[in-house]
């Protein structure tokens, strides 16, 4: 099963990286459509929210917002978006 924990670690080092925030986008919808039928409701909408970093700047997370979800989906915190 597909963890939001596995997620929040390869999310951080993709942040630590400063992979394309597009690119992250890109890599959370193709995670979301591997993986939806064992995650939850709630990981679904944090990986479709980080995937509209796709279209366009403005909808783009900083590096250190990004850091901050991984690491609370690490630690198994609430995540607001």
């Amino acid at each position: 099963m597909y963890t939001k924990e596995i997620f929040g670690k390869i999310l951080k080092a993709k942040v630590l990286q400063k992979q394309c925030v597009a690119d992250i986008g890109h890599w959370s919808y193709s995670v979301y459509l591997e993986h939806i039928s064992d995650i939850d409701l709630e990981f679904r909408d944090i990986l479709l929210t980080l995937n509209t970093m796709e279209d366009g700047p403005e909808f783009s997370f900083i590096y250190e917002e990004l850091e901050q979800i991984a690491n609370d989906l690490i630690s198994g915190k609430e995540v607001n978006l």
